[in-house]
């Protein structure tokens, strides 16, 4: 079972002062983002600010501490923020096999590496005892697949700050044949940045910066190599924010992430495997 869990945020009218919307997002407006510098990450309905400031105790995070999120604030909301499957406004949705259910194993006629032969699934999309399998023969080149697609995820991201983008991934779940952290390594970890499009109506990037001054850090290419410690993955070298602007989702780029299994046969085992991706934002 592939999964994650993401970030804390709140709700997105509490970018605007009061009741009325003003000719600045919160970005524009907010005097620690202004003068210290902050990261928001939202989907474009939630939110949550990591600010430079030390609320706590004053003072600026040092460069290359993390990001402090809000906390106590009047204008923050609360709730939980789920990505958005990439290029679209739906939220992803992580469900777990229940019991008697299991991934999908489908024929590859032809050894080409694609399934051409798959049992009826759920809903979900899992096998139950409701899958049925159609007649088929088999031929030397057949081949038994898992049908492990990559699994696309997105958040969206401004800024008014240098920053790093570090993630982290841990197992989760009861022991199995999976659950050894090192299978982390097997799962290929792929992100990038879009810099501007319109997801379901709803437009972005157009008041964020051009140019190259974000970059891929190397190293990283599973989930293994972000297993332990927050990992910086991405580094942002000025704002994402260039231009005022009243709407928020212009002001960001979205940054879109694929995880998945690159290959299975049953020597490697079965069971589930269980795991959460966390971000956390740094000052750079």
């Amino acid at each position: 079972m592939l999964g994650c869990r993401h970030i804390i945020c709140g709700v997105l009218a509490a970018l605007f002062w009061s009741g009325e919307a003003l000719a600045q997002s919160f970005l524009d407006s907010d005097f620690y983002c202004r003068t210290y510098g902050c990261v928001i990450v939202h989907d474009g309905v939630t939110f949550d600010v990591y600010d430079n400031f030390i609320f706590a105790g004053g003072g600026t995070v040092p460069p290359g501490g993390e990001m402090i999120p809000w906390t106590g604030n009047p204008f923050q909301g609360s709730g939980t923020v789920d990505p958005v499957l990439t290029g679209t406004r739906d939220e992803g949705v992580h469900t777990v096999p229940g019991g008697g259910e299991g991934v999908l194993l489908g024929i590859d006629t032809d050894a080409n590496g694609t399934i051409d032969l798959a049992p009826t699934t759920n809903q979900l999309g899992f096998l139950d005892a409701s899958g049925v399998f159609q007649p088929f023969g088999l031929t030397g080149s057949a081949r038994l697949l898992a049908d492990l697609q990559t699994y696309e995820r997105s958040f969206y991201l401004s800024s008014r700050t240098d920053f790093y983008v570090a993630a982290q991934a841990r197992t989760l779940g009861a022991a199995s044949q999976f659950s050894s952290p090192d299978r982390l390594s097997d799962i290929r970890f792929v992100y990038g940045i879009t810099r501007s499009g319109s997801d379901s109506g709803m437009a972005f990037g157009q008041s964020a910066r051009p140019g190259t001054y974000f970059s891929a850090l190397p190293g990283i290419d599973s989930l293994g190599d972000v297993r332990g410690q927050p990992t910086f993955i991405l580094e942002f070298r000025d704002s994402i924010r260039q231009a005022a602007d009243p709407s928020l989702p212009r002001q960001s780029v979205r940054f879109d992430y694929a995880y998945g299994l690159e290959a299975y046969d049953l020597s490697m085992g079965f069971g589930d495997l269980r795991y959460q991706i966390e971000f956390t934002f740094y000052n750079r």
